[in-house]
């Protein structure tokens, strides 16, 4: 990601007046968790429909993970960090994979077809998504002399602030955003675990209410 896209004036304008996007911005900063790399936001915000691709030609909406905690995890195949972090993604796959926590990892930089060969011969501790021809992309855009990049919507709608690789925001079992973290995480510290483990718990209320869903044949490997 590193030119500024033609469409950049259309997100701007969709920034100014979507209250759906996520600006990294708006998080606490003071709050214990820092020290793990993770930041809350002072209330959660409801995140937008996501609609993407499996490598085996599954579509995959985000509205079908309601009832669990996701990991939205933003990755590339040639991100240095990204590998870092892996080990600490797959010991929380392997702990509570089986406890109502899903790992979606996000591509929308590479080819599809690099992904899909990326997929079959590499073991990842997320479910591995991308567009397909959806209409979702990463747009790359210049804002107060910065260059962030944002996730939109066929319509063009910015959802989610992108500002490299990894970024992670953690989605509760309503569908909404409750925190981020921008480069590794520190996912193995206890302010981290004690988060997930909470917001679990919570989720169990969730998957009782009428009208939650759960697909089960996107569940983690």
């Amino acid at each position: 990601m590193n030119r500024l896209f033609p469409q950049s004036i259309m997100i701007i304008l969709s920034l100014l007046i979507l209250n759906a996007v996520i600006p990294i911005q708006l998080a606490n900063a003071a709050d214990p968790l820092t020290q793990a790399n993770i930041y809350l936001y002072p209330k959660p915000h409801k995140v937008s429909d996501l609609v993407l691709k499996t490598p085996t030609g599954q579509t995959v909406s985000l509205n079908d993970y309601k009832g669990k905690v996701v990991l939205l995890h933003f990755w590339s195949i040639t991100c240095p960090a990204c590998k870092v972090e892996e080990p600490l993604l797959e010991n929380l796959r392997h702990t509570y994979g089986g406890s109502g926590l899903a790992i979606l990892g996000v591509n929308l930089v590479d080819p599809p077809a690099a992904i899909q060969k990326y997929a079959a011969t590499t073991r990842t501790p997320f479910s591995i998504l991308f567009d397909g021809g959806r209409g979702f992309s990463l747009k790359v855009v210049e804002m107060a002399g910065k260059r962030t990049s944002f996730l939109v919507n066929p319509n063009q709608e910015a959802i989610l602030e992108v500002p490299g690789f990894p970024t992670t925001y953690i989605v509760d079992c309503r569908g909404a955003a409750v925190g981020y973290s921008v480069g590794p995480a520190r996912w193995n510290d206890a302010s981290a675990q004690a988060l997930l483990q909470k917001l679990m718990v919570e989720s169990r209320t969730c998957m009782s209410q009428p009208g939650s869903r759960i697909d089960k044949k996107f569940s983690m490997r």
